[in-house]
């Protein structure tokens, strides 16, 4: 797999300002277009008052309009900051109206990876603001594509270890092919998986062999830990080598997961580092 356009979701605020950076320093190395998109919502948002004359009703929608614009312009604008601190990746930006689920899945279908960032859950809603969380559906969810997920305040990318975390599952074995350019990058590929059963090492080792066939520096490791801590485990083992987690995204229901505790769940709330995730 080649990584030729890098989907960025446009929006504001410092969790941006850390994908902006991660989208065009990936765009760098790889030699990548980053595609900024942002997308405006159709209904206009205009609030209620008590009136009764089409005046000031064309008034508020006018002012209505004018917000609109000035997203759109904001919007362009932080994207044309982070393309001005990296003249040599090629950029361009998109700004559309429509429903914004599915405009991100109409293109990151297009695009060979997002970047994103989760939804802070202390915003308005169950998991984080609307407009992320379907940012999140969209990408992760319903694109099939693979998806690198960004917190604020997130460290930066490094290239030198790659660490896979690795369960007999389609959504594992969809991240390694997944992360196929960032190993290509890597000086180190390290496998990881927790002790779940007797064949955990035997299915480590399958995946050893094969990844030996592409890279040099291939090591793995089964670990022992409960599985409502899969997820702090792997958080712990990729800031001590200072990796990249790759990791498959919900094998589980995710609903379950977030009323019961799940690696992906765990990842996605308590991560200070890029992780990279396929469903």
């Amino acid at each position: 797999m080649t990584i030729k356009r890098i989907l960025l979701p446009v929006g504001a605020g410092e969790s941006f300002e850390a994908l902006l950076d991660t989208a065009f320093h990936l765009g760098e190395r790889l030699s990548a277009q980053v595609m900024g998109l942002f997308v405006e919502p159709s209904e206009l948002v205009i609030p209620y008052f008590d009136i009764t004359g089409s005046e000031e009703t064309f008034a508020l929608v006018d002012t209505a309009q004018q917000s609109r614009r000035e997203a759109v312009a904001t919007a362009q604008s932080s994207f044309k900051s982070g393309a001005e601190r990296f003249p040599h990746v090629e950029s361009v930006f998109r700004s559309v109206t429509g429903d914004v689920e599915a405009a991100f899945i109409r293109q990151a279908r297009l695009a060979d990876i997002s970047v994103i960032t989760p939804p802070d859950p202390l915003e308005d809603g169950f998991w984080g603001s609307r407009y992320w969380i379907d940012v999140q559906n969209a990408t992760l969810f319903r694109s099939g594509r693979p998806v690198l997920v960004v917190p604020p305040h997130a460290v930066k990318l490094s290239f030198e270890t790659v660490l896979v975390a690795w369960k007999d599952s389609l959504e594992a074995a969809r991240a390694i092919v997944a992360a196929q350019p960032f190993m290509a990058l890597a000086r180190e590929v390290h496998l990881l998986t927790i002790k779940e059963g007797d064949n955990a090492a035997a299915s480590l080792q399958d995946v050893e062999d094969y990844l030996t066939l592409h890279y040099d520096e291939v090591h793995s490791e089964v670990i022992s830990g409960e599985s409502h801590q899969v997820g702090k485990l792997l958080l712990a083992q990729a800031y001590g080598r200072g990796a990249l987690l790759v990791m498959g995204a919900y094998s589980h229901w995710r609903w379950r997961e977030r009323l019961l505790g799940g690696a992906t769940d765990y990842v996605l709330r308590e991560a200070s580092i890029p992780v990279l995730m396929m469903h």
